[in-house]
């Protein structure tokens, strides 16, 4: 069995490296920042809300995997978005309800 650790956040959140490998439970807005991640790090973002919520890319390159963009996100209410960090600047961002 394995247990993915849960930050639960109700306000908005900017991570920190501490959050990798975790689920990070927001309640508002979530900021990546840049040069905290190391490659091989991820991330899931679960949005706890009833309304969408905004994952704002402070990071160098944040590609969203559907089409290769490289820019903030949505996530829709009560979805899941995964980021994956390839470097300390440079993430690839999937999941469910995200635009």
């Amino acid at each position: 069995l394995r247990s993915i650790p849960l930050n639960t956040q109700a306000n908005a959140y900017t991570l920190v490296a501490a959050d990798a490998g975790k689920t990070v439970l927001a309640s508002g807005a979530v900021t990546i920042p840049n040069s905290i991640f190391a490659a091989g790090d991820a991330v899931t973002i679960v949005n706890n809300t009833s309304g969408d919520i905004a994952i704002t890319k402070a990071t160098t390159n944040l590609y969203w995997t559907s089409d290769g963009s490289d820019a903030s996100r949505t996530l829709g209410t009560r979805g899941m978005a995964t980021i994956l960090f390839t470097s300390a600047t440079a993430g690839y961002i999937s999941g469910s309800g995200l635009s």
